[in-house]
């Protein structure tokens, strides 16, 4: 029982005395269509009539971005599989009866930025692309339009020293 008892409390003190660090994914992309502009990341996706300039591609990263566009002209969608990724293939539901389900095919990509650095350990990279996609609704034919896309990660420690500055060649 004592030995039990020294192993628990051991395990209580590496648990407490080691950092609680989680990692950050994000990602989200912007374009015009047809008069309509087309912005989603990761949690929901908006069908905008706006011939507006696009907004700053940072702002996509936010979990909430429905505050992008003026909400009494948008239609909301949720992603199906928005856990992996800027993937091929991306299809959006209507959050509600006003739309028609979406599907987003990638048929090319180009990175045209990439910043990677150690923030205290935790490797941060942002990588910009263009992205020339297929948007079809259902029923419709597929058009091709071009968007600008943004990726953030943000990972855990993983025993890096905590040390800033640019990463080593290795890990872009």
């Amino acid at each position: 029982m004592r030995i039990a008892s020294c192993a628990f409390g051991g395990l209580v003190a590496i648990m407490v005395g080691s950092p609680a660090t989680a990692g950050i994914w994000s990602w989200g992309c912007q374009g015009q269509l047809d008069g309509q502009q087309v912005i989603f990341n990761r949690n929901s996706m908006l069908v905008v009539d706006s011939k507006q300039p696009l907004g700053e591609l940072k702002r996509l990263l936010q979990d909430d971005i429905h505050d992008l566009v003026n909400p009494d002209i948008s239609v909301s969608y949720e992603p199906n599989n928005a856990s992996d990724g800027l993937v091929k293939a991306i299809e959006f539901t209507p959050s509600n009866e006003k739309g028609s389900k979406i599907t987003l095919t990638e048929q090319s990509s180009r990175k045209t930025s990439f910043r990677g650095r150690l923030v205290c350990g935790r490797e941060e990279t942002t990588e910009v692309t263009r992205k020339v996609y297929d948007f079809q609704r259902e029923g419709e034919p597929a058009r091709s339009f071009t968007m600008i896309c943004i990726e953030y990660v943000l990972t855990t420690r993983g025993g890096n020293p905590c040390i800033n500055g640019p990463l080593p060649r290795s890990r872009r």
